[in-house]
């Protein structure tokens, strides 16, 4: 196996993180544009200066719930089902790496696909994203401890044909 270099997987976590940011944004502008502002005197809607109004309104609150809803959907199906079932994250996909049970060399499933993500939480008290940089397998402290390795497939062989 070969291990996956510490950049490509830095660089997949961005890619994998750009649509939470996107429906972050789009969450938070609806919510800012939808507030019910019951005494807001200025018509601007980028006025950063006192306000009045009571808060969230009713549209408010359903783009709030459904714009985590989809992040939390887009979160289990890229890390459970996808990563899980294939081995590769949207990220991970663009930048040819794959996680693979240590042992097994095979993609690790949902559940413990999961979990992994889980425990990546761990990883940033204690430097575990950095961890790849000197580790002999590349593994952050969470490839660790779900025994899984960030690996590059093999490259595909085309057969040279001969001139007849």
């Amino acid at each position: 196996m070969t291990y996956a270099p510490w950049w490509r997987r830095a660089v997949a976590t961005v890619i994998d993180l750009l649509p939470l940011l996107v429906l972050t944004a789009a969450g938070a502008a609806l919510v800012w544009f939808t507030r019910d502002r019951l005494c807001d005197t200025d018509t601007s809607a980028f006025d950063g200066g006192a306000q009045c109004g009571d808060g969230y309104s009713t549209w408010g609150y359903v783009s709030l719930i459904a714009t985590w809803a989809l992040m939390v959907g887009y979160l289990v199906w890229n890390y459970g089902y996808r990563q899980g079932r294939t081995g590769a994250s949207l990220g991970k996909t663009v930048l040819h790496v794959r996680v693979v049970g240590q042992i097994s060399g095979a993609p690790i499933g949902f559940a413990r696909s999961l979990l992994r993500q889980a425990v990546h939480l761990t990883d940033l008290s204690i430097v575990g994203y950095l961890w790849p940089l000197w580790d002999t397998k590349r593994q952050s402290f969470a490839d660790k401890v779900m025994e899984t390795v960030c690996v590059l497939p093999p490259r595909k062989r085309t057969p040279v044909s001969g001139t007849h």
